[in-house]
């Protein structure tokens, strides 16, 4: 109503409220910026363009919020569009509250066509979330949360002041209308920044400066040569989350899509990656105002993690959530404390350069020696080379034969040793450099690495790079295979394999993006691929990651899932792109195949193109 006032008194009140709440809300935010700003690093601001791309897909689009959760998803994001419609109608409100409306009365009347549909559709949405949160409550939300009913509240409130004002009402209804949603607004700022919804104000930020990498890890620097003040420096910063790490404690949403995705929960596990790694640690940096709280992380839920990077890959608000690298390297460099069964495997990598001990290979020594006039290095990693599974020696000779037929020179390091991904995820730092440092001299004359082990092709290219500048590409088998089908250089033909379909390895497809190309090459050889039904970066690990495959037994059931949903996709053959799983597959299907009914087949892809080449 354009032909009301307001008193010198209504406005000085106004003026009063709105500084009280403006400085509320600024105070609570700078306190916690500056928590953020006593992290190690940096944040980053490179690849700029691909960041605001990634801001408008993720919070303008609510890509991500939608996918994982198709249903609350589009409530929540009926709710945010709301709330980006009625930002000219607040600084209206306010606006005339003050002095006079920023719309003139024919604007203000043709955005109302707009943003009276959009407070129908947000009450809506906000119901249908209340709903969810107090009467069906998933567990992945948690306990019951006061705050969200109050702001469920406020914007019931807001919604419907707004159409009342809009109606044609006595100017002293008009007016109290007014102030019950001025206060409803202003109690807003009180609110959100003492509580998980201060992911409105950080999340967009959270999701600009997130890495583009998973898994994003501070490297842990070792001069072997050098002094203990330089040891005891590095040591200390171990305790310290970095600056990302501190905006994602106070990004979080609570909405437990985390946990919900976690193998190591799903399994029957302890780990809860909502609390253990995000939660757990909020309250403890507000209360010491100190970013040196990565001590304070659950060591039994450290250890369940198989680092499979599930957590960070849903995360709407752009969280990298896992922490056991933080807390497995603070047990082994810092306390001295490694778990039983894996002292063998650390004293293996430090006195042989291999994860069984072993001084030799025999399947190593059938193959071609590495010279630098060939094209690749065949990057055996300990799986292959020392017969972890010794089925899956043959996938490697079935690659070698799709090379042969390419035409393509290759030829095996003869004093390869492992690539340090055990060392790496079990957080033994130390082992690790000496490893990394063994393999980086040995791979001084190479131009290009290409392996079958996605664990391996993630610690020779992405986690090498982090300390060194690597001189040669590194490639996964599928990459290959893949080129080379679509190059022409080998010729497939469709198999009798019955029912195929396909498990991403979380290394593969996740953390080398690597999706596309292992399904090129299956297609290329059956006619009945299918889709398990969590497949590409949304893939359930297999139980082995995080060095966890040395752990052999585990409380949860981790390395079971996984075999399930192969066996209930109805699939004779399960295709694999890791050797790893292609081992917990071997070992899971068997036991667990119902009666009468005939074991899932295991492949490599390496396998499938092999068996099929014209």
């Amino acid at each position: 109503m354009d032909s009301i006032t307001f008193s010198f008194i209504e406005k000085l009140v106004l003026a009063g409220l709105t500084l009280a709440a403006l400085s509320s809300f600024s105070y609570e935010v700078y306190r916690r910026m500056v928590i953020v700003l006593q992290g190690t690093g940096t944040l980053p601001l490179d690849r700029f363009s691909e960041r605001l791309i990634r801001v408008f897909r993720e919070v303008i689009l609510h890509e991500k919020v939608i996918r994982e959760r198709p249903w609350p998803g589009i409530m929540h994001a009926l709710v945010f569009w709301g709330f980006l419609v009625f930002g000219i109608i607040t600084l209206d409100h306010f606006s005339m509250g003050f002095y006079k409306p920023i719309l003139s009365h024919s604007a203000h009347t043709t955005y109302s066509y707009i943003v009276i549909p959009f407070s129908i559709l947000v009450i809506f949405g906000i119901l249908s979330l209340t709903y969810r949160r107090f009467i069906t409550r998933p567990k992945a939300l948690g306990k019951i949360s006061i705050t969200s009913g109050v702001v469920a509240l406020f914007i019931v409130i807001l919604m419907v002041t707004y159409l009342i004002g809009e109606m044609n009402i006595s100017p002293l209804l008009w007016k109290v209308n007014w102030w019950i949603h001025s206060i409803v607004i202003l109690a807003f700022l009180f609110l959100i920044p003492r509580s998980k919804h201060l992911h409105l104000v950080l999340g967009p930020f959270n999701i600009f400066f997130k890495p583009f990498d998973q898994p994003e890890h501070t490297p842990v620097h070792i001069d072997l040569e050098g002094d203990e003040d330089e040891l005891d420096a590095m040591l200390t910063d171990l305790t310290k989350l970095t600056q990302n790490q501190a905006l994602d404690i106070f990004s979080c949403v609570e909405c437990g899509r985390c946990t919900d995705v976690c193998p190591a929960n799903r399994g029957g596990g302890i780990l809860d990656p909502k609390n253990h790694f995000i939660l757990d640690l909020r309250q403890p940096i507000l209360n010491n105002k100190d970013v040196a709280v990565l001590d304070q992380i659950n060591v039994e839920a450290g250890w369940e993690c198989t680092t499979c990077q599930a957590c960070t890959e849903v995360c709407p608000v752009g969280n990298h959530v896992e922490k056991s690298d933080e807390i497995r390297r603070l047990e082994v460099l810092v306390e001295g404390r490694v778990p039983q069964e894996y002292q063998k495997l650390f004293t293996n990598l430090q006195e042989t350069g291999n994860t069984e001990g072993a001084s030799s290979s025999d399947f190593a020594d059938s193959l071609p020696v590495f010279t630098p006039d060939m094209e690749y290095v065949l990057w055996l990693g300990c799986f292959a080379r020392h017969g972890l599974d010794p089925n899956f020696n043959r996938s490697v000779e079935n690659f070698t034969k799709i090379l042969d037929t390419a035409g393509i020179s290759y030829g095996v390091l003869e004093q390869e040793h492992c690539s340090g991904d055990p060392a790496n995820r079990l957080g033994d730092k130390l082992t690790y450099t000496m490893l990394r440092e063994h393999n980086m001299e040995q791979l001084a004359e190479t131009k290009k690495v290409v392996t079958l082990c996605p664990h391996c092709a993630v610690n020779l290219g992405k986690e090498y790079e982090k300390y060194d500048t690597v001189n040669y590409t590194v490639e996964h088998h599928t990459q290959v295979v893949g080129r080379l089908i679509e190059e022409g250089k080998i010729k497939v033909q469709m198999g009798e394999n019955g029912k195929v379909t396909y498990h991403d390895p979380c290394n593969l497809s996740r953390m080398l993006d690597i999706v596309e190309e292992p399904r090129t090459a299956i297609r290329s050889a059956s006619t009945s691929f299918q889709e398990m039904e969590e497949n590409g970066r949304n893939t359930l690990c297999c139980g082995a990651g995080g060095a966890l495959w040395w752990k052999k037994e585990t409380k949860g059931r981790t390395h079971l899932v996984r075999a399930e949903q192969v066996i209930e996709s109805g699939a004779d053959t399960v295709v694999t792109g890791c050797n790893f799983c292609y081992g917990m597959m071997k070992q899971g299907l068997g036991p667990m195949t119902p009666e009468g009914k005939e074991e899932v087949v295991v492949k490599d892809v390496a396998d499938i193109i092999a068996e099929n080449l014209a």
